[in-house]
C-alpha cells in the first residue's frame, strides 16, 4: 500500500505540526487512516514532507512532520502539453494519464478543428483530475491547466516560452530533434491537435512561428492515443522514464508502495 499524500498551503509545511481539513479531511477519511499512520503532506508546487498522523477530529486533522525532504518524483523534463480540446470523456483521460507521466502544465487551446470551446465547468473539472492524479501517483507538483487559447495564441507563446517547441502532425515524416540533452531550466512544448488533426494551414503557421513538425510514426492515431505517446516519447529521451526512482532514506519506510 503506499502512503496517501494529502494536499495542503505551503505555509502549512513550515512548522512541525499541520492541520488537514475541507476536502482532503474527506480524503483522509475516505482512505480510512487512523491516528499513527505515516502520511505525506504536500504543497502541490515541489515541497513535501513525511509525517504521522496525531489527530482527527470532525473540523480537522493534525499531522506532526518530520523535516523536509527533497521531492524525487518530478522529471528533470519541464514538460508542457498543449492539447486542443477533444470530447469531454477523452480530455479527461489526457489530462490524468499524462499527469501521471510527469507533465509540468497543460495548455488547453481551439484550432480549427475543434468541437466547440469549453465551458468554466469542464476546465474546472479538468484541475481537480490533475489535482487528484497527481496525488494518486505522487507527485509533489500539481500541473496546471491553463486556457482555453486560440491556436494563434498558442503560436505566440506567451505562456509558454519553451526551449523546444513540438508539433506532432501526421503530415510530416520529421523524427524528434537529435538534441543530446535538455538543461533544468529549460522546458519543452509539445502540441497534440483535436480529434480532426491540424490544417495545412495550422501546421504551415506553426513552422513559421518556431515550432518543428514531427511524427508519431506511421499510423494514424487518435488525439487522445498521440497525446500520451507523444508524451512518453519525451519523457523517454529528455525527462525520467527508464530511470530509477531515488527515495530519501530518511522516508524510506514509509514510501515504499
Amino acid at each position: 500500500m503506499s502512503v496517501p499524500r494529502f494536499l495542503v498551503s505551503s505555509e502549512a509545511l513550515r512548522t512541525d505540526r499541520a492541520v488537514i481539513s475541507g476536502s482532503e479531511l474527506h480524503h483522509l477519511r475516505v482512505r480510512r487512516v487512523r491516528i499513527g499512520s505515516p502520511v505525506t503532506l504536500t504543497d502541490g508546487q515541489g515541497q513535501e514532507r513525511c509525517g504521522v498522523l496525531t489527530a482527527l477530529g470532525r473540523e480537522q486533522a493534525v499531522v506532526s512532520l518530520t523535516p523536509f525532504r527533497a521531492a524525487r518524483r518530478e522529471s528533470r523534463l519541464r514538460l508542457v502539453l498543449a492539447q486542443a480540446v477533444l470530447k469531454a470523456d477523452k480530455m479527461d483521460w489526457v489530462i490524468e494519464k499524462a499527469t501521471e507521466l510527469g507533465v509540468a502544465e497543460f495548455i488547453v487551446f481551439v484550432s480549427e478543428h475543434s468541437l466547440g470551446k469549453p465551458s468554466a465547468e469542464r476546465q474546472a473539472r479538468w484541475n481537480r483530475i490533475a489535482r487528484s492524479a497527481a496525488k494518486q501517483s505522487q507527485r509533489s507538483v500539481v500541473p496546471a491547466v491553463r486556457g482555453p487559447f486560440s491556436f494563434q495564441e498558442l503560436l505566440l507563446c506567451p505562456v509558454c516560452p519553451g526551449d523546444m517547441r513540438l508539433l506532432f502532425w501526421e503530415g510530416t515524416q520529421r523524427d524528434l530533434p537529435t538534441v543530446p540533452a535538455l538543461t533544468p531550466s529549460s522546458a519543452l512544448v509539445a502540441v497534440i491537435g483535436p480529434e480532426g488533426g491540424f490544417t495545412l494551414e495550422e501546421a504551415a503557421r506553426a513552422e513559421s512561428s518556431g515550432f518543428h513538425s514531427v511524427t508519431l510514426g506511421p499510423r494514424i492515431l487518435r488525439a487522445e492515443t498521440a497525446a500520451l505517446v507523444a508524451v512518453s516519447l519525451c519523457q523517454y529521451r529528455w525527462g525520467d522514464l527508464g530511470s530509477r526512482t531515488v527515495v530519501d532514506p530518511a522516508c524510506a519506510e514509509i514510501t515504499t508502495t
